[in-house]
């Protein structure tokens, strides 16, 4: 067993918490990278939604080990003995980074006018989302606290928490949830979410919920959702939600949900959606927009192998699916987390990046957009 002196264990503490900045620092970098020369250079890439974070762990490598950097070198025709920084004599971190642009915005449906146009397709999105019979188990069975919330208390809820009135949303009454009553009461908060965590304390949010909704949501960013980094169920809900007709015979959840996972399937296989008629066009014949990606020399849908599913595609309206969503392009909030390991002491930063964002110190240095709105240190 390897016990540490206070003195030791100080040093090696200070130096898991320096590698964990180092993998900070060296998403900072790969952002830029993103920024100045990928983003603005995407028509030299065939319309590929080119992410240089993707690309992270290949380029953590060289930072973590002396062979990571021998590696990288090769691979680029480089010499890397020469290169300062590469290589980690002690210990080792790691990168994740994964962009929110994908997901639903809880602060969407918060502020103070509950009759905006964001505040609409937020609640729209909501109901679209709860609206598949898969779900009834959660809107017909009592909650964790024994009380019963149906999906449009559960919608009310939700936006009732972020928003600044008294005021049910789409009602007269007044907002009367009755969290004070509770076991270990507390009062409606009637602003911002700060974290996505915090919709548990919403009438009708319980565990089961979030199994269900909580990967789909964030509360950093705009109000519009990255149509290549949406999930299946919030694809899902986006086409009942933009469905050119409401009546339209394939909006039945069985054929939906097979249609969602189409269209993320080809996606996938385009490396992403060039524009919003490429997104339109995979659902509307989704086994023809599918045979590139099962190719094997089929041309034709009968051709396809009998095992896939048959599925229905469905219309969409581009006016109001616009106004929504974006397809590809520049991604704007990231969620990063930073792991070092030194012997047994580990560190983690977890951080939220904006590249939009303009800090104090930002502007006073001129350094342009991009800052965190989020930091944690364990």
């Amino acid at each position: 067993r390897l016990i540490f002196s206070p003195g030791e264990r100080w040093s090696v503490d200070l130096r898991a918490h320096y590698l964990a900045r180092s993998g900070i620092n060296l998403s900072r970098l790969l952002f830029r990278v993103q920024e100045r020369l990928i983003d603005p250079n995407r028509k030299y890439f065939g319309g590929m939604d080119l992410q240089v974070a993707d690309y992270a762990p290949l380029l953590i490598s060289a930072f973590n080990s002396r062979e990571g950097a021998e590696a990288l070198g090769s691979l680029l025709g480089i010499e890397s003995g020469g290169i300062k920084g590469l290589g980690v004599d002690v210990g080792s971190f790691d990168l994740e980074m994964e962009s929110l642009d994908g997901k639903l915005n809880l602060n969407c449906g918060g502020g103070t006018n509950p009759g905006s146009p964001n505040v609409v397709r937020f609640a729209a999105s909501m109901a679209a989302m709860m609206l598949p019979t898969r779900y009834n188990r959660l809107f017909e069975e009592p909650g964790e606290d024994g009380q019963y919330a149906d999906r449009l208390e559960v919608m009310r809820a939700i936006i009732d928490w972020a928003d600044q009135d008294t005021v049910m949303f789409g009602s007269s009454a007044v907002e009367d949830y009755r969290y004070n009553q509770r076991k270990d009461p507390y009062e409606i908060k009637n602003h911002y979410y700060d974290s996505v965590e915090e919709i548990r304390q919403v009438k009708g949010v319980d565990d089961d919920f979030m199994a269900a909704f909580g990967d789909s949501f964030t509360v950093y960013g705009g109000c519009k959702v990255n149509l290549n980094l949406a999930s299946a169920p919030l694809v899902t809900a986006l086409i009942i939600q933009h469905a050119a007709s409401p009546n339209d015979p394939a909006l039945q959840w069985e054929n939906l949900a097979v249609l969602a996972r189409f269209i993320t399937y080809i996606r996938d296989f385009l490396g992403g959606y060039a524009d919003l008629k490429t997104f339109m066009q995979a659902g509307e014949p989704p086994m023809e927009a599918a045979l590139p990606a099962w190719s094997g020399g089929a041309a034709s849908i009968e051709q396809l192998p009998s095992n896939l599913p048959l599925v229905k595609g469905v219309k969409l309206n581009k006016t109001t699916l616009q106004e929504a969503v974006v397809v590809g392009g520049a991604r704007r909030i990231w969620q990063v987390n930073a792991t070092a390991r030194v012997g047994r002491i580990q560190k983690k930063i977890k951080a939220v990046w904006d590249m939009k964002h303009i800090s104090s110190q930002m502007k006073r240095n001129n350094m342009g957009p991009g800052g965190f709105l989020y930091w944690r240190e364990e």
